[in-house]
């Protein structure tokens, strides 16, 4: 379930939930819990997704499990909110899909498992999230729950750049300038290292440097 709001503005997102639009309701709460592009606001947020998730809009369970995974506006319960992600997962939200496998990847809040891990960034990446593109690209590349595999991990980190991710620019530029997982072309790898180190990504700004 892609977000498909992600690019309304503010005022064009409170003019939704104005008209009772859960859709909206989601996407503002999201931006105010985590204070992206408006001022952060946890407990309007909480509220907002609150009545999304009342009006039957399952996505609402990804920012509820944020503010309960971080204490935002409620108690903190780190353990309720995987367990929102896994039922926005299930209901097929990408963002709570990459959410629950960072909750198995790093095994901190339920049992570690690399494959239930890379299944559910693999689900969030089929549907364009360019953070699970990632990270499918770091399992490949460090043998986590699946074989090393160099060539696929810079297939994902490429595909997870394209799609505007910073440190996946980094990573396929770094592969680009070792020849790492694809033919060596210093073109491309200064590309994406350029485009990261303008983003302030430190690693490309040292890589960048070496090719001075």
């Amino acid at each position: 379930m892609v977000n498909n709001l992600y690019k309304k503005t503010i005022r064009e997102l409170e003019k939704l939930v104005s008209n009772n639009n859960p859709e909206a309701m989601h996407e503002l709460a999201r931006r105010l819990v985590q204070g992206e592009g408006i001022a952060e606001d946890d407990r309007r947020g909480f509220n907002l997704a609150t009545k999304a998730k009342e009006l039957g809009y399952s996505p609402a369970d990804t920012v509820l499990g944020y503010c309960y995974f971080y204490g935002k506006a409620v108690p903190l319960d780190q353990k309720h909110g995987v367990d929102l992600f896994e039922r926005a997962a299930v209901a097929g939200h990408d963002a709570a899909q990459y959410n629950l496998g960072i909750a198995y990847e790093r095994g901190t809040i339920i049992p570690q498992d690399y494959l239930k891990a890379f299944d559910w960034y693999k689900k969030a990446a089929e549907q364009g999230f360019a953070k699970a593109y990632y990270k499918l690209g770091v399992f490949y590349e460090n043998g986590l729950g699946v074989d090393v595999d160099v060539v696929k991990a810079a297939g994902y980190y490429e595909e997870a750049a394209k799609l505007g991710y910073v440190k996946a620019k980094a990573q396929i530029g770094e592969a680009y300038l070792e020849g790492r997982g694809v033919i060596r072309d210093l073109v491309k790898a200064k590309k994406y290292l350029e485009e990261a180190a303008f983003a302030g990504d430190n690693q490309a700004k040292r890589l960048l440097s070496t090719l001075k």
